[in-house]
C-alpha cells in the first residue's frame, strides 16, 4: 500500500484538494480482485459492485475520504453484438424474433465451491429441474436447454434436455442458443454481477434471477484494510425508495449487494439523470421464494406472450448500452462508452467532493 502511495498516487502532480475529484481511474475489475488501496479511490470505473460511495446515506466523518464506483458492464467480444448490429435491429425485432426454446441454462461442474458461497443456488437449481422437472419436458409448450459445460467450452455428455433426450452437438454457439430461447436464468455467482447476465441481453434473451432482501444498514462498506465493516455508524446505501433500497439479486446477507449497487446505470443508483438511468426490473424476471418458484414463473409468463413481447420491447430498448464499440464501430453509436462518459460528466457536475 506504502509504495503505490508513494510510488504512484504521491507522483500525480494534480491529485490533491478540490482536484482529486477531477480524476478517473479506470479500474475495469469486479471490485473484490482489485488492490485494496484501490477499491476506495477517488472515482473509479468498476465491473462492481460499489462498495460504499457518495451515494451513501450517512455523515461521514470529517476524516473520510469520499470515492465513487461507477459500474460498467462486461465486454463482449462477439463480431455480432457490435453496436452497429445492436443499433439496425427494429425494436419489433426483439419481439417478434422466433424463439425455439423456453429457457436455456449452461452451467459448469459442481465443486466444493458451490457450497460455500453464493453459487449454492445453481446448485440448488439443479437438484430442482433433477427432482420436479424431468417429467415435465416442455415450459410452456416449449422446450428447455439444461447443459453442462465442458472445460473446452463444448457441452459433456450428461446433457439434459426438456426434449426428452434430444442431444445437441458437442460444440454449439452458446449465444445463438440465448437468441433462440425466451428465458435465461442467471443465477448468483462469485460476486453480483456476472458476465452471462449482459450476454443474456444482448441476444435478446430475458434474463431471470432470484430476489433477495438484504434490509441491512451494515451492508456494502468497507473498512481501512478492505475489509467488510459492520459498524452501525454506516446508514441505508444507495437512493430511492425503501422497496428498491434492500432488492438484491445476489444474497440476503450482509454482503447482498443491491441491484442500484451493482449493475450499471440502475434506476435509483444516482448515477445517472432519472430519466437516463435503466429499469432493470422493467424486463428482467424477478423469482421469489427461491428455486422451486423458477418453473411455476416461468410457466405462468408463457402463458401471458403479451408480457413477454413487453419485456422483450424494454430490454430492446436498452441492449445497445452493453456493446462496447470497436474498430469501424467505436465511438459512433450509443454504447456502454457513451454511456460511461455521460455518468463520469454527471458525476463531474453534480457538486460532489473528493477532497476529504
Amino acid at each position: 500500500d506504502s509504495l503505490i502511495q508513494s510510488q504512484v498516487l504521491d507522483k500525480l502532480n494534480y491529485y490533491k484538494g478540490d482536484l482529486k475529484r477531477r480524476h478517473l481511474f479506470i479500474n475495469t475489475m469486479e471490485v473484490f480482485l482489485a488492490h485494496p488501496l484501490l477499491r476506495t479511490i477517488g472515482r473509479s470505473l468498476t465491473l462492481g459492485p460499489r462498495l460504499s460511495s457518495i451515494h451513501s446515506n450517512v455523515n461521514h466523518h470529517d476524516n473520510d475520504e469520499l470515492f465513487e464506483h461507477l459500474i460498467v458492464p462486461y465486454f463482449n467480444d462477439e463480431p455480432g453484438y457490435q453496436p452497429s448490429i445492436i443499433h439496425s435491429r427494429p425494436l419489433s425485432l426483439w419481439y417478434t424474433h422466433p424463439r425455439k426454446y423456453s429457457f436455456a441454462y449452461f452451467y459448469g461442474s459442481t465443486n466444493r465451491r458451490m457450497t460455500r458461497n453464493y453459487r449454492i443456488h445453481r446448485q440448488y437449481f439443479l437438484e430442482e429441474v433433477a427432482i420436479n422437472w424431468k417429467k415435465v419436458g416442455l415450459i410452456g409448450g416449449k422446450p428447455f436447454i439444461l447443459e453442462k459445460i465442458g472445460h473446452d467450452g463444448g457441452s459433456e455428455s450428461d446433457i439434459e434436455s426438456g426434449q426428452h433426450g434430444e442431444q445437441t452437438q458437442k460444440r454449439y454457439n452458446q449465444m445463438k442458443t440465448y437468441s433462440q430461447s425466451v428465458f435465461c436464468p442467471t443465477l448468483p455467482g462469485d460476486s453480483p454481477p456476472q458476465k452471462r447476465f449482459f450476454d443474456v441481453i444482448l441476444a435478446g434473451c430475458i434474463p431471470v434471477v432470484l430476489v433477495f432482501n438484504t434490509n441491512t444498514k451494515a451492508a456494502n462498506h468497507l473498512n481501512s484494510d478492505g475489509g467488510r465493516n459492520d459498524s452501525e455508524r454506516y446508514g441505508d446505501f444507495g437512493k430511492g425508495d425503501s422497496k428498491h433500497n434492500h432488492t438484491s439479486w445476489f444474497s440476503a446477507d450482509s454482503n447482498g449487494y443491491t441491484v442500484q449497487d451493482s449493475y450499471p446505470w440502475a434506476k435509483h443508483s444516482s448515477t445517472l439523470p432519472p430519466d437516463r438511468e435503466i429499469d432493470y426490473e422493467s424486463f428482467v424476471v424477478q423469482i421469489y421464494g427461491g428455486v422451486k418458484n423458477i418453473k411455476p414463473t416461468l410457466e405462468a409468463l408463457m402463458e401471458n406472450q403479451t408480457e413477454i413481447q413487453r419485456r422483450q420491447l424494454e430490454l430492446g430498448k436498452v441492449a445497445k448500452y452493453f456493446t462496447y464499440g470497436a474498430g469501424e464501430d467505436a465511438h459512433v453509436y450509443e454504447d456502454a462508452f457513451s454511456m460511461m462518459l455521460e455518468s463520469v460528466i454527471y458525476s463531474l457536475n453534480s457538486g460532489k467532493d473528493y477532497s476529504g
